[in-house]
């Protein structure tokens, strides 16, 4: 007996909206029609459906089903597409199920990625700080980061000292005590670069201009005006001696 749309789609147990964009693709032939306009699925059109239907669910796209369709040969070979896409994506998966399993043994929350704890654990745990952190998790080349985070962690204690200083400086800050200030930094950070020039890891994900303008861009989020001041003119004194 023939079907409508409808009972051809509960029978093959998908929805209207799939019959339906299998006509517009192409993979399923229009039926005839009543005079009443109702469309009139046959037998044929069902087994046709349910091939569909199969080949959908084990996950082919579109056109690997009209190319396993039309060729046991093709279809064969877009099943061996298929397994390597899928070993590809159980991969995946297990990483992300691995660094769920981490979060939660660690009770930390799931934005933070592992890169992104390391760099926490070398910063601090404020709000300026973890978000340097995710920053920079997103910067730095994930084999690099836990090299870089303990360099970050291991900062010696004159770099911790002006940066101290830093967050103490008031708004109205004369120029003598800014250019002071600079001055420290710069040879604080420099010393300190130069005792890690071997084991500090590049920024790779983007160049290195852009990185330092997100970074600094960030840094500063929330200092004063005096205090922007100071990461500023250090940046650039850095840049000169380095570029």
């Amino acid at each position: 007996m023939p079907w409508s749309t409808r009972q051809l789609a509960e029978l093959v147990g998908v929805t209207l909206r799939s019959i339906r964009h299998w006509h517009d693709v192409g993979l399923l032939p229009e039926p005839e029609r009543l005079t009443n306009g109702y469309k009139q699925y046959t037998a044929q059109h069902l087994v046709l459906a349910l091939r569909i239907a199969r080949l959908s669910g084990l996950g082919f796209t579109l056109e690997q089903v009209a190319e396993a369709l039309a060729s046991e040969e093709q279809g064969r070979g877009s099943l061996r597409a298929l397994r390597a896409e899928l070993d590809a994506r159980i991969a995946e998966l297990l990483r992300v199920r691995s660094e769920v399993d981490e979060l939660i043994d660690l009770g930390v929350s799931p934005d933070l990625s592992p890169a992104a704890l390391l760099a926490v654990d070398a910063l601090g745990d404020d709000p300026a700080s973890r978000n340097i952190a995710i920053v920079l998790a997103h910067l730095v080349a994930s084999d690099h980061m836990p090299a870089f985070a303990r360099i970050l962690g291991d900062a010696p204690a004159h770099v911790a000292h002006t940066d101290a200083e830093l967050r103490r400086l008031p708004p109205d800050a004369t120029e003598d005590e800014i250019d002071s200030l600079v001055a420290r930094t710069v040879t604080a950070v420099e010393e300190f670069l130069a005792s890690s020039a071997d084991t500090v890891p590049f920024i790779t994900r983007v160049d290195e201009h852009t990185s330092t303008e997100v970074l600094s861009d960030l840094v500063t989020a929330h200092l004063n005006p005096a205090q922007r001041r100071v990461v500023s003119l250090v940046m650039r004194h850095l840049s000169d001696d380095h570029g």
